[in-house]
């Protein structure tokens, strides 16, 4: 811990220290609006006529407590006004997110909060900076709870200072510190009433745990920090030789597994994570060690979210995406019009006479593949997706769709958005293909249907 009192020049020398500030093009502040992020901001006002830096805020609203979570965003949003400061807000659904991404809700809200504060930067530069309020006391209790975890040694140094973009001024201050300076400099926040009870695990380190640790040791935040520290350095060598080890193992379509597999074992779970990391999925002891193991031993493949996937063939390890597929179009029948056939496309239809089609083909730009002959229609018409045993007389003999659209190279995730208008005896039109042979236009025809089908351009 920091042996002088949470001030502005304290936090400042925090920032020079571990370089912070270099090549800065701005500060994005995380604020939620209790203690530690509104002393975070505050500090940060102070210092950026002093050190010459933008600042934006960005709150998210996670809407997981109710009226206490629109509380939140509203002092944030006074917050922000009281001291001069852009604010950016996102309101989202985390649990629903949750639910449809396969992750936790803790994942899910700090996936939504980094990308949000990704975009957030983006608006100051390539080089701005995202300020967190982590504290040595948040790093406390994480050293804390991953070891009671197993974790591994990457999961026991603690809250870096600086991670890429991500800093972390208030690093080096016990939460008793950042809580005076807030008595002392009035800086308002709110408390969020979930930190109070001890239905969480962090919680009960933070009120169970820690006190014991300070009885045992009164200058337990600074042997921590020292701690700390001294882990840092060894996880930072070993992250430079795990990355010389992956360097060596890359290929152009992923990591040779056979490479990663005769390396020391400390090196080859480090390189595990990393290329978790890098193929981004989450990851934690267990399925680092786990994938770890598997590498050069043959074939897997592992579901880590929804349709990704960790693949190891022929020994090289590579990210695998299932293409998702387009939903089926909802048979409507066939009519003249302009409707909705899904929520990406709109259908456009005409029967015209034989001599107006001709006209229309001059002023409208119909092509001849977008028509068929409207009085061979068998039975009642309609418009849907492709269906199993469709076939075709389309581009000489007949074929399945299937084939028809293989030889066209339309993708497999594609092809239920394909339009296709059939009768009472089958197939009388697809989309991009064209009529059947039984359905097509001729110097006989009396009546021709006319398709156009646009694809909508949704806005976000």
């Amino acid at each position: 811990m920091s042996t002088v009192p949470l001030d502005l020049e304290a936090v400042r020398k925090v920032i020079e220290h571990h370089g912070m500030l270099e090549n800065c093009g701005g500060i994005v502040a995380a604020v939620s609006g209790g203690c530690d992020s509104s002393v975070l901001l505050h500090v940060l006002w102070k210092l950026s006529t002093e050190m010459g830096f933008k600042i934006i805020c960005a709150h998210i609203n996670h809407n997981l407590r109710g009226s206490e979570s629109d509380r939140d965003e509203t002092f944030v949003r006074s917050l922000c006004e009281k001291y001069g400061i852009e604010c950016r807000v996102l309101s989202a659904d985390v649990a629903k997110f949750a639910n449809e991404h396969r992750l936790s809700t803790e994942e899910a809200g700090r996936k939504l909060r980094y990308e949000f504060f990704e975009n957030c930067a983006s608006e100051l530069g390539e080089n701005a900076k995202i300020a967190t309020a982590h504290s040595l006391s948040d790093c406390a209790e994480t050293y804390i709870f991953n070891s009671a975890r197993g974790a591994a040694l990457s999961g026991i140094c603690g809250i870096p200072p600086v991670r890429g973009k991500i800093i972390r001024p208030l690093i080096e201050f016990s939460r008793e510190q950042i809580e005076a300076y807030a008595n002392e400099h009035g800086v308002d926040y709110v408390t969020d009433s979930t930190n109070l009870t001890d239905e969480y695990t962090r919680n009960k380190i933070r009120h169970g745990v820690i006190p014991v640790m300070k009885e045992i040791n009164p200058g337990f935040d600074k042997a921590f920090l020292r701690l700390s520290k001294n882990l840092a350095e060894t996880r930072d060598f070993i992250d430079s030789e795990a990355s010389l080890l992956l360097e060596k193992s890359r290929t152009e379509k992923g990591f040779d597994g056979r490479v990663l597999k005769v390396s020391h074992p400390a090196l080859k779970n480090r390189a595990s994570a990393m290329i978790l990391e890098e193929f981004g999925f989450s990851f934690d002891f267990e399925r680092t060690v786990r994938l770890a193991e598997k590498f050069g031993e043959g074939d897997f493949k592992e579901e880590l979210s929804k349709n990704e996937y960790l693949v190891q063939k022929n020994g090289i390890v590579f990210r695998e995406t299932k293409p998702v597929h387009a939903p089926e179009i909802e048979k409507t029948v066939f009519m003249e019009g302009e409707f909705s056939v899904s929520s990406e496309k709109t259908a456009k239809i005409r029967v015209l006479s034989y001599d107006e089609f001709e006209n229309s083909y001059k002023i409208n730009n119909y092509v001849l593949k977008d028509t068929f002959d409207f009085d061979k229609i068998q039975g009642s018409a309609v418009i849907r997706s492709r269906m199993e045993g469709d076939k075709a007389d389309i581009h000489g003999g007949t074929k399945t769709l299937k084939k028809l659209f293989i030889e066209e190279k339309i993708p497999a995730e594609e092809r239920n958005s394909v339009v296709v208008i059939s009768d009472d005896e089958g197939v009388l039109w697809v989309e991009g293909l064209g009529a059947a042979k039984r359905a097509r236009t001729s110097e006989k025809t009396v009546r021709v249907a006319a398709i156009k089908i646009r694809r909508d351009i949704k806005e976000f």
